[in-house]
């Protein structure tokens, strides 16, 4: 029997972010919200179906937290359900510097399939983990900023909470 998926909401400086946890770890994460409820109810719209105790999520919201702000956090990923190319692109993207931005071209080549920018665009548009995996470093080929499912505005907050310019 799989284990259920559990929520937990915590307040960040970026606004209110659900989390999705699985017994491994993170399973998906919202974008930040205005409210407590926008972010839960995302959360249980991404699967989860009981909350997590504080115990259970402190650390991990914490570290969230972190990332909103703008600092590095390494948090476990349940990378369950997820197709290989998919968590080729997510997991590469873990991997660009906070302040730093790359495009959809060059994530593309990473993985090895340097003709699949609109693919890579595809993921990123797909998320599941917003802000941990950080799709708001990912920019159109020639730097400026494109598709965020936050919008352009929490884009440019995310990189400037990290020290872009």
């Amino acid at each position: 029997m799989t284990a259920p998926l559990k929520f937990y909401v915590c307040e960040t400086d970026a606004g209110w972010v659900g989390l999705v946890i699985s017994p491994r770890g993170l399973r998906a994460t919202t974008l930040p919200r205005p409210s407590h409820d926008d972010a839960l109810r995302e959360a249980l719209e991404l699967g989860a179906t009981e909350p997590a105790s504080g115990a259970e999520a402190r650390d991990l919201a914490e570290r969230v937290r972190h990332l909103a702000a703008g600092g590095p956090a390494d948090l476990p990923i349940d990378w369950d359900g997820i197709s290989p190319f998919r968590r080729a692109v997510l997991e590469e993207t873990t991997r660009i510097p906070a302040g730093q931005t790359r495009s959809y071209g060059w994530l593309a080549a990473k993985v090895g399939n340097p003709r699949a920018a609109r693919a890579v665009g595809r993921v990123m548009a797909t998320n599941p983990l917003p802000i941990v995996v950080p799709c708001h470093r990912v920019v159109a080929s020639d730097g400026s900023l494109h598709g965020y499912g936050g919008g352009l505005e929490m884009k440019a907050r995310l990189l400037k909470a990290e020290g872009a310019t």
